[in-house]
């Protein structure tokens, strides 16, 4: 472009300044030379224009793939921001690619697995030498304590428990059980595991504890998990522990590469295995918790159907027939008396089983000896309204204070009963066993409808009152003597 201008500048210094023609030429001479200018003008100025645009788009051109290669020396402003547009992306990429393959490089050399239950998850990562675990809180209760071991039992299993502390910090617990029963610290394990606190937390609906420990298999790994729902209140690492809420067996395939993402960077996950419901997330019950079960069916089939059977049965079969206390004594005090022994035995037993849970800590286990305490007191008050006949019903044939006390009692029983079952199965369940071993709602559904059944036939029966009375009234009190001596009229 510079070329063309001096080209058109010396052509017009060459008409301006030739040598003067003779003074008859001179305006003829002019004329001809500014005519030549112009129709120069029309022609080259627009091809110029033309020329300098072309030039101008292949430059940027060349800036946008980062080859300005004119051939020139020219590092006028113009040309500054280009080069540094250019540059950029290619250095961008450069560090993108040189990211990803070191990624790579890691996940290549990185395996591990993650497994997790209906309480906890657990990440094993394989780097080496070193072997990182994380255990990790599904949220489904409230975190005490997470463990876990090297084998397929308790027994015998070197484990790892850890815990978090009031004042922020987490305690790391190496121990060791010959059986099931509280394990107690192994103070110079084979390998020694360090906490992670700057990879743990505590806060969130998820908190995680992480620790490191010297590699000793980067294939299939049998473990065992244990989740505790109450913390031990304590930063010792010898601290007492609460029995867990559940626990398994299980394992890692600590072979297995972490996966990547399309783009080929690893992502730094790895891939996780879902216990299935029945297989690690549901173990065989303990042998407390077996007891628990016992406790409940029979306490149920003592307090709500014995019982109400008795009560239901004194109080539509009196005014039909003479033997109605028969049925009534032995469905209350013969049959029900051993299953409701039986079934509060199996309780206090499950409480001295379960490890570190205590008698009378809750509602439940309260209301329960409560209620054991008014059976007692309920069937010897029969027996006293039974045997004992005060004056005003022989001679004045009133019904004494102590019948109506004895039957009001009996009504308070079951309803006490039906309370006891409800924070059984809804409450109690949950913090003895959690929630691996759901109770089905259909036993919801059963408690409701009970609860509205058993009501209605006793209440029902209060219409037969009436007919009561008046052979109360009308029979002498020792005109008709029952089989054991009691007037029919009891």
């Amino acid at each position: 472009m510079h070329t063309c201008l001096e080209w058109m500048s010396i052509r017009t210094q060459r008409c301006a300044w030739r040598r003067a023609p003779p003074a008859k030429t001179h305006a003829r001479s002019t004329s001809s030379c500014t005519e030549v200018v112009l129709n120069i003008n029309r022609v080259v100025l627009p091809l110029l224009w033309l020329s300098a645009l072309s030039y101008a788009h292949t430059q940027r051109g060349r800036g946008n793939d980062g080859n300005d290669n004119d051939g020139g020396d020219d590092n006028s402003g113009s040309s500054g921001p280009s080069s540094t547009g250019s540059l950029a992306p290619s250095a961008s990429a450069s560090t993108s690619s040189n990211s990803t393959s070191s990624t790579n490089g890691t996940s290549s050399a990185l395996t591990g697995d993650t497994v997790c239950t209906g309480l906890m998850c657990i990440t094993g990562v394989v780097n080496g030498s070193q072997t990182e675990y994380t255990l990790q809180s599904q949220g489904a209760a409230t975190l005490g304590w997470m463990a876990m071991g090297f084998g397929t039992q308790m027994a015998d299993s070197p484990m790892v428990i850890m815990w978090g502390n009031s004042d922020g910090s987490i305690t790391l617990s190496q121990r060791q059980a010959p059986q099931e029963v509280m394990p107690t610290v192994v103070p110079s394990p084979p390998r020694v595991a360090t906490a992670m606190p700057a990879l743990s937390t505590l806060s969130g609906s998820n908190p995680q504890f992480v620790y490191t420990i010297d590699t000793d298999s980067t294939g299939e790994t049998n473990i065992i998990w244990a989740f505790g729902n109450i913390n031990p209140d304590s930063s010792a690492v010898d601290a007492t522990l609460q029995q867990h809420l559940n626990s398994g067996p299980t394992s890692l395939n600590l072979a297995k590469p972490l996966t990547t993402s399309s783009n080929g960077s690893s992502n730094g996950t790895t891939p996780t295995t879902t216990v299935p419901a029945g297989n690690a997330a549901a173990p065989p019950l303990l042998p407390y918790q077996k007891l628990i079960v016992a406790h409940a069916i029979l306490c149920v089939i003592g307090f709500l159907g014995l019982l109400p059977l008795g009560a239901i049965l004194a109080r539509w079969a009196r005014t039909f027939t003479s033997t109605w206390f028969q049925g009534h004594w032995i469905v209350q005090f013969l049959l029900a008396l051993p299953v409701i022994v039986a079934g509060v035995g199996l309780g206090i037993g499950a409480v001295s089983k379960q490890l570190g849970a205590k008698h009378l800590d809750d509602d439940h286990k309260r209301w329960g000896i409560a209620l054991f305490v008014l059976y007692f007191v309920q069937i010897t008050l029969g027996a006293v309204v039974h045997y004992v006949k005060p004056r005003s019903w022989t001679i004045e044939r009133k019904r004494p204070t102590q019948n109506y006390f004895h039957a009001v009692l009996g009504l308070l029983i079951i309803g006490i009963a039906f309370y006891q079952v409800r924070t059984g199965f809804k409450t109690e369940w949950v913090n003895a066993v959690g929630p691996i071993h759901p109770i089905s709602n259909a036993a919801n559904i059963v408690w409701i409808v009970w609860v509205v059944l058993i009501p209605l036939l006793y209440f029902g029966g209060l219409a037969l009152l009436p007919r009561q009375f008046r052979q109360e009234h009308y029979t002498k009190p020792e005109a008709v003597p029952s089989t054991d001596g009691e007037t029919e009229r009891y």
